[in-house]
């Protein structure tokens, strides 16, 4: 496994995980889907509120990590192609990141946990596809 972390191509796994967090920058404005992420969150921004950087910092610092964690899991299991690259995007998309997302949204503190869940679960199953795709064609 550390021979496989050494031997990586960077620029792909970093171009991967900012595509992945840019993505979410689309997801989740106004324009896209971020009233309705705010909604099941039961959140209203108050007037003249500025998230801190940690509200950029962290999503982009998970991009990236799961960016090299699909990348360190794509050349293992030897994927090449296109199909290899979606049929794995939507089993790690789905399978793991979209079922979590579903666990964490059912609290008593989430409002709406199936809008919530959906908006989010539906992001991290595009965005890992993106990354599959980016990591699996660019060798």
């Amino acid at each position: 496994m550390a021979a496989a972390f050494v031997s990586l191509n960077w620029l792909p796994v970093i171009a991967a995980g900012l595509a992945y967090f840019m993505l979410g920058a689309l997801w989740f404005a106004p324009f896209g889907l971020g009233n309705q992420y705010y909604e099941g969150l039961g959140f209203v921004r108050p007037e003249g509120w500025k998230p801190g950087a940690i509200y950029y910092v962290g999503p982009l610092a998970g991009c990236l990590v799961i960016s090299l964690a699909s990348a360190l899991l794509i050349g293992g299991l030897g994927l090449v192609s296109f199909g290899d690259a979606i049929l794995f995007g939507l089993v790690a998309g789905l399978g793991i990141a979209a079922a979590v997302t579903g666990i964490n949204a059912i609290t008593p503190m989430t409002p709406k946990p199936m809008l919530f869940a959906a908006v989010v679960g539906s992001y991290h199953v595009a965005g890992i596809v993106l990354v599959s795709v980016i990591l699996t064609l660019w060798r």
